[in-house]
This record gives C-alpha cells, structure tokens and sequence, in this order.
C-alpha cells in the first residue's frame, strides 16, 4: 500500500487494545506492518488468545508471524525482525517484554535507530502498573459501566453505580 509511511517497517507484538489499533493506522499510512501473534498452546488457549485471533476489522493490512516466546529460537526470530525495522509496538504489563528477552534494551542493542513504542493501561510505573486487569479498571474509573453497571435498572431507565 502506497501513503506517507512507504518504506517503513513496523514490528507489532500482537496484543489487545491500543496496540492493533496503532498496527492498522500505520499500515493504512503504508508502513509494512508484521504482527508477531501468540500460538495458542495445545488444547485451545484461554479468552485472552480468542480475543487476539487475527480476524478483526483493525488486523487488516499486515503480514503476521505466529511464534510461542518461550520455544527455543523465538526471541532470536524477533530480534531478527527488529534488525531490518524502524519501529516495533507492543502493549504488555511493565516487565513482560523485558522477561521474554524482546524489551527496549534487548531491542536497542540489535538495532540503535529503532523506535520502540509502549501502549499500557496505566503506563510503565506507580501503583496501577501492574494491574493485571488495567482496561476494566480504566472503564471504572471513567464510569463506563454506570448504564450497565451493578444492580437492576427499572424498565428504561439506567442502573445506579453500587446500586
């Protein structure tokens, strides 16, 4: 696809969120966007790997690679990618990156220029940075669930937060 990022190659760690959602507006402006998806292991996999098939409307326009991070030779398969790219994105808790062996220092040092990106609930320190569930704590905070939150509305009407 031609557009004003022509030429440009991003990494995408497959996620929920923010970060296919940056995927798909970077391959839309021509970037060549290749996702690293997550394998499910043998048995099905959770919610979690159901929701980051690559079948959604904001998946389009990338090539992906399916790798399972802890096999032996994934890590080095990922650093391969960010070699030959100028931006890699991911949207993990603090720390998982880093863990699996893909994180900014890991990264950097394979390739200097690149433009390592992170999307995160509730950013990278502070007391919520380890939430394990960050977008339902999000929504709760912003009162998202006050229509359809706890407790019984009467016909037509909207349910009291708590009630």
């Amino acid at each position: 696809m031609s557009g004003p990022l022509q030429g440009v190659t991003v990494i995408e760690l497959a996620g929920i969120g923010p970060g296919p959602f940056a995927g798909m507006m970077l391959a839309d402006m021509g970037a060549e966007v290749i996702r690293v998806d997550r394998i499910s292991p043998p048995g099905g996999g959770s919610a979690l790997d159901a929701l980051m098939r690559n079948d959604s409307v904001v998946d389009r326009g990338r090539r992906s690679i399916a790798l399972n991070m802890k096999a032996p030779g994934a890590v080095e398969t990922v650093l391969g990618l960010v070699e030959r790219a100028d931006i890699l994105i991911e949207g993990f808790r603090p720390g998982v990156t880093e863990k699996l062996g893909v994180g900014p220092k890991d990264c950097l040092a394979r390739n200097p220029r690149l433009v390592y990106g992170r999307m995160t609930g509730w950013g990278q320190t502070g007391p919520l940075s380890q939430s394990g569930r960050p977008r339902s704590e999000l929504h709760r905070a912003l009162g998202c669930g006050a229509r359809h939150g706890p407790g019984r509305a009467a016909a037509g009407r909207a349910a009291e937060p708590g009630g």
